[in-house]
């Protein structure tokens, strides 16, 4: 079951960020804060949060936030919860905007004209870098407005700050028409936890722009993960951030997950992947 518990401000037309939350406090105090210094008027933030969370009492200071409880299940994969924000939002475009991924203070505002020029079935993929602990502990703070100067600073210094070997943006924040999303199908329901559920909506999409098989060729069990990461989200990532240098989201680092009952073994959702493309490989395209 879900239910709205609080809308602040206006309707919002263009665009709707889509954030499940549980079991984070610290993430959540810092990613409200760059909510905060990233405030758009074209833009609304759906915050779902899952069970009995508790929420900081000064979160409705931040603009164009939604806060929705989901009180259901118990390993349902963030794709579900992605699923749901598509459905609650009633802006043209929506976003996957996890808490640990922190928008500068002008993220959106170089965002939104792309999305208005934007073509028929064209999507986007909101790329991130990962910055590691000395820089998010230096630069990433609850008592930090995370500027431009600050943003600036760590994509300069992405080789000291960067968490990866792979100092450009990176995974996948997907940013498309909410109704292509809604008619693509979606996330597919056979993946729990969290993990290559991402990957399934990052395929969706681009096979639907393409209007052709993104990943040509042979698709194993073995290379699924790789070209997925390769071929599609680390590509668009880059094809965005070449766009507009400000169009790169940080990954402020954290200590591994200690909700270890709530992730699947990652072995069983990567197959549920390798499926899902098999399948969808063998179906019409649709226009």
């Amino acid at each position: 079951m879900v239910g709205e518990i609080n809308t602040t401000n206006a309707r919002i037309d263009m665009l709707t960020t889509i954030t499940p939350y549980w079991n984070r406090p610290e993430q959540l105090k810092i990613w409200l804060q760059a909510l905060r210094g990233a405030g758009n008027v074209n833009v609304q933030h759906l915050l779902i949060v899952r069970g009995t969370e508790e929420i900081p009492p000064d979160i409705m200071d931040v603009t164009n936030l939604r806060i929705c409880k989901y009180q259901e299940g118990g390993n349902e994969s963030i794709g579900h919860f992605h699923n749901i924000g598509a459905e609650l939002a009633d802006t043209e475009w929506i976003m996957k905007l996890d808490v640990d991924c922190l928008p500068h203070l002008h993220y959106f505002s170089s965002l939104i004209p792309i999305l208005i020029a934007a073509k028929r079935r064209e999507w986007f993929n909101g790329g991130m870098l990962y910055v590691n602990e000395q820089f998010s502990k230096m630069h990433l703070r609850e008592d930090q407005r995370l500027d431009q100067a600050t943003y600036n600073h760590i994509m300069s210094s992405r080789v000291s700050a960067s968490a990866s070997s792979y100092r450009h943006p990176a995974a996948s924040n997907f940013i498309c028409r909410r109704q292509d999303y809604l008619d693509l199908g979606g996330c597919p329901s056979e993946f729990k936890g969290y993990g290559w559920e991402d990957y399934a909506q990052l395929y969706m999409l681009e096979r639907y722009q393409k209007q052709a098989e993104p990943l040509p060729g042979p698709v194993t069990l073995h290379n699924v993960t790789q070209r997925c990461r390769d071929e599609i989200s680390r590509r668009k990532a880059l094809e965005l951030w070449h766009r507009d240098n400000n169009l790169c989201l940080l990954h402020r680092w954290h200590s591994g997950c200690t909700d270890v009952g709530y992730k699947t073994e990652q072995h069983n959702n990567r197959h549920v992947l390798w499926r899902y493309i098999t399948v969808k490989r063998q179906e019409p395209i649709p226009g």
